[in-house]
């Protein structure tokens, strides 16, 4: 039975296969990992000593397993400190068994790791043969040698995490991406086509990413609102952007002090933790689904096709139930890429982000024709009206602020922020400033005048002097 103290570390239960090991070492983590691959998944843990060392033995005995671990497959390793020092290497249930580690199959009986007899080889043999091949694994239709993403391959090819035999066949691109699940039959999968291709929208729609920004849902215009297409990473990444530039920032300037003090109104990392685990469980096989985000003024929604898996609902996703990969070729390419480090425990450090933040506890829900959701909830206190010097302001009201010199007409504002937008300029930028208090109208009494022109408020050049970047 594995002590307490490392299942509370973990944020693990014991209904989960936990195997403990006394040394870390390819030869004795290795059937342990075929063996979860065969079975049900788990996690392998081992108590080490920490060095300055310990993080590259980490990632040479993760990178021997890879290679030694066959067919290619993610399993994930990390280093937890606490009182004592553990290596963790996260197993998810294997969709291509069996799984061999340097040629032999290994099962799980109940608590032992024990070779797989010939009975459980074929049973395990049979059993893939009759299960309907994935999307992701399916051959991608008409994609030729120019719809690749040079780049994004280039990238791929040259990541630290691929398997060394891999890297030995760098004359045959081809090879590689067949070892890495991304090819067959000298075609593009799915898997590669979503991740590889310039704009796979055009074979799939259901890759098509939308994300809206509003203050209310029942508003008639929105603040922002764009479709991302393109291969899987850069899209994750403009999306990431797209949240960043549209996501209320808070900025303080604590009394008797000139430092301006900045910060994100939501734990960045855990919003990237949650938009990456919809790249990789959502259902690609839906031709009507996709993934949305929506910004509100008080919340950050992010939606996928598909459900929970089989057996996790949400109080078992909170305690870090270990995934089910609905698309493990794609969840492989993004821990090679280090998009993903963690597979069940996700939920975990986005719980505890959000925590740290002092934000309310995030929610997931799983509806079978809603899709699934994950929503983060901004801090009570950010939705009241009442407005101090330590206020919330927009990106774009920041900017705005920081450019503001004298009395400016609305072309002067948009030439200063080399925007082209007027619409969009006098929604985002000037009317919430004017909202704020920050900037006010030279002619109150005709918003819509000609000659109208706006200038900083007392408290707009109290807040603008710590502005970097704002015009002296």
């Amino acid at each position: 039975m594995l002590s307490l103290n490392i299942t509370e570390l973990l944020s693990l239960d014991n209904k989960q296969d936990i195997v403990q090991v006394s040394s870390f070492n390819s030869d004795s983590l290795g059937p342990h990992i075929s063996a979860l691959l065969n079975t049900y998944g788990g996690f392998i843990v081992c108590e080490i000593t920490d060095t300055p060392e310990i993080e590259k033995l980490k990632d040479d005995i993760e990178a021997e397993l890879q290679g030694s671990v066959q067919p290619n497959v993610l399993f994930s390793f990390e280093i937890k400190r606490g009182d004592k020092t553990f290596a963790v290497i996260e197993v998810p249930e294997g969709k291509d068994k069996p799984y061999s580690y340097n040629n032999d199959i290994f099962v799980r009986n109940s608590q032992d790791t024990i070779k797989a007899d010939i009975n459980s080889i074929r049973d395990m043999i049979l059993l893939k043969q009759t299960e309907p091949e994935r999307w992701e694994r399916r051959s991608s239709e008409l994609v030729t040698e120019d719809d690749l993403s040079i780049s994004e391959l280039r990238k791929l090819l040259a990541s630290k995490r691929i398997p060394l035999e891999i890297k030995a066949l760098e004359n045959d691109v081809l090879q590689q991406l067949q070892l890495l699940s991304l090819a067959k039959y000298n075609r593009l999968t799915n898997a590669g086509d979503i991740l590889l291709s310039k704009n796979p929208v055009r074979r799939h729609p259901q890759a098509l990413v939308r994300a809206v920004a509003y203050n209310e849902k029942s508003d008639d215009d929105y603040q922002d609102f764009r479709n991302f297409e393109g291969p899987l990473l850069e899209v994750l990444e403009s999306v990431v952007t797209f949240i960043e530039y549209n996501t209320p920032v808070k900025v303080s300037f604590p009394e008797n002090s000139l430092s301006r003090v900045e910060s994100s109104l939501y734990p960045m990392n855990a919003i990237r933790e949650g938009l990456v685990n919809a790249f990789a469980h959502r259902d690609y096989s839906n031709f009507s689904g996709g993934i949305l985000v929506e910004i509100s003024k008080n919340q950050i929604k992010i939606s996928n096709s598909g459900s929970f898996p089989k057996g996790i609902d949400e109080t078992k996703l909170k305690k870090g139930h270990i995934s089910i990969l609905r698309n493990p070729d794609i969840a492989h390419i993004l821990y090679i890429r280090k998009y993903m480090e963690r597979l069940g425990r996700g939920s975990v450090v986005i719980q505890d982000d959000c925590k740290k933040y002092g934000l309310p506890e995030p929610k997931w829900t799983s509806d079978a024709d809603l899709g699934v959701s994950l929503t983060f909830f901004a801090n009570e206190s950010v939705n009241t009206n009442i407005l101090t010097d330590s206020q919330v302001i927009t990106a774009q009201v920041a900017k705005l602020i920081s450019i503001m010199q004298g009395e400016l007409s609305s072309a002067d504002i948009l030439a200063k922020l080399q925007l082209k937008d007027k619409d969009t300029v006098l929604r985002n930028y000037i009317k919430e400033a004017i909202n704020l208090e920050l900037i006010e109208r030279t002619i109150p009494d005709k918003p819509t005048s000609m000659n109208q022109k706006y200038r900083l408020t007392q408290r707009g050049h109290r807040i603008r002097v710590n502005l970097p970047g704002s015009s002296s």
